[in-house]
């Protein structure tokens, strides 16, 4: 499999980076939540078989050129030959900051890309035109700063971003945290924030950040199980044992005997 890799760093709040893979002959893969919005572009043929907890057989987004894959909270399964794609992996606030859709209406599901862009059509023509991988990055870098919405929402998801992180880190330590006094509003108001802009309630946003965070870690080779869940939070391996199964289906010792060199990706 080829994979080449570009970090726009204009967009550094929204976009985490955009990717190109290919892969000649069949595979088969489980696709682990990874807190990400992916906005896919199929430059090959489309995938034999998607599954998950609403897309399935009778939604296969990869049919369509273009689609937007939302914020998965639990694994994908993909099946495919012949496999080249281009994708924009983006945080959850870009749902909001991009598109004018609320994350929370992409909990675990998928949208066509003719229902996000007017210019489908040109959007293929250029990229299928432009010579290699690094001139089609900058191209969709180009593109997507022109949709950013106004400044003062941008603002806004950049706030509820800082919180997020800086309740990782305190939960990271065993420090209490109390999100409505972190960001300033009322527990409603920052329950209806994080549900617009993250997707989720806000404690499972955070359970989903201890997730991916454990997944790098595991990664990292960060020594015993235990510690690697110590390090991102856990009470207990108990708890870290539930979290990560809520998530993966399977245990975090089941994960690091089956893991690929990508992150959350697994051939089955």
């Amino acid at each position: 499999m080829q994979i080449d890799f570009y970090k726009p760093h204009s967009l550094h709040h929204l976009v985490r980076g955009i990717w190109e893979q290919r892969s000649t002959g069949h595979m088969r893969w489980q696709i682990l939540p990874s807190g990400c919005l992916e906005l896919i572009f199929n430059l090959g043929e489309k995938m034999d078989h998607v599954q998950g907890q609403k897309v399935n057989d009778s939604f296969n987004p990869t049919e369509n050129f273009c689609f937007l894959s939302g914020l998965h909270t639990k694994p994908l399964y993909m099946e495919f030959s012949n496999f080249h794609v281009m994708g924009v992996q983006m945080s959850p606030l870009a749902a909001k900051s991009l598109f004018g859709i609320p994350c929370s209406e992409l909990q675990d599901w998928a949208i066509p890309g003719d229902q996000l862009f007017r210019q489908v059509a040109e959007i293929e023509d250029q990229l299928c035109g432009l010579p290699d991988f690094k001139s089609r990055a900058l191209w969709l870098e180009n593109f997507i700063v022109q949709r950013i919405q106004e400044e003062q929402q941008l603002k806004e998801a950049i706030k509820i971003h800082q919180v997020v992180g800086l309740a990782s880190r305190r939960k990271q330590t065993g420090s209490p945290v109390q999100l409505e006094k972190l960001t300033g509003y009322s527990r409603m108001h920052t329950f209806r924030l994080f549900k617009d802009w993250m997707g989720l309630a806000p404690s499972r946003t955070l359970a989903l950040r201890q997730f991916t965070s454990a997944v790098d870690a595991l990664h990292m080779h960060e020594g015993h199980l235990t510690q690697v869940g110590l390090n991102q939070g856990f009470f207990d391996q108990p708890h870290f044992i539930r979290n990560f199964k809520e998530h993966a289906r399977m245990t975090p010792g089941q994960y690091r005997t089956r893991m690929s060199y990508l992150p959350g990706q697994l051939p089955f």
